[in-house]
């Protein structure tokens, strides 16, 4: 937990630069993103060692209306710009160095347990939704409102209902 919630928050602080430690404190009291994001580090981390996680998931929920699975993976250096309405739901699956902005959702779809499937580095625009068993390949962007129904491959910008490939890039976004 400590390991993943340290990347975490380095990623976190990354758009602010070097900065001294006092500042760096002053900086992980005050962005709702570290709060956030410690949060669910705590919640999966009482979910693994089975402690109940109802009181973490209610404060979540109240601050930032995020509901994540006790089920869920996500791996270290999770970056949440804007956290508010995220959902991920159980069986989902959150590489590392992943950005989720706004009300985005990692969802099941009807009579399927397995959730959506992201690799690492992938960004996923506010309001962009992944529905059922769907991997979405490391290095991909997920435009802004994007629905994404089917798999989308690696470094490929994708938007649009239902998402569909822009742009296909050698590099990663």
């Amino acid at each position: 937990m400590f390991n993943d919630l340290k990347q975490d928050i380095a990623r976190n602080l990354r758009d602010y630069g070097q900065r001294p430690p006092l500042q760096r404190a002053l900086l992980c009291l005050t962005l709702n993103s570290i709060h956030a994001v410690a949060l669910i580090r705590l919640q999966l981390w009482c979910a693994r060692h089975r402690v109940p996680t109802l009181f973490v998931s209610k404060i979540l929920f109240w601050f930032f209306k995020i509901e994540i699975s006790s089920k869920a993976f996500i791996g270290p250096g999770l970056r949440l710009p804007h956290p508010m309405g995220i959902i991920i739901a159980p069986n989902s699956h959150v590489g590392a160095n992943c950005d989720l902005y706004a009300d985005v959702r990692l969802v099941l779809s009807h009579g399927r347990k397995q959730g959506p499937h992201l690799g690492d580095g992938v960004f996923m625009g506010d309001g962009a939704k992944a529905v059922g068993a769907v991997t979405i390949g490391a290095g991909a962007v997920i435009g802004v409102s994007a629905v994404v129904t089917r798999n989308i491959p690696p470094n490929v910008v994708a938007a649009g209902i239902p998402a569909r490939v822009l742009d296909r890039g050698e590099q990663p976004l």
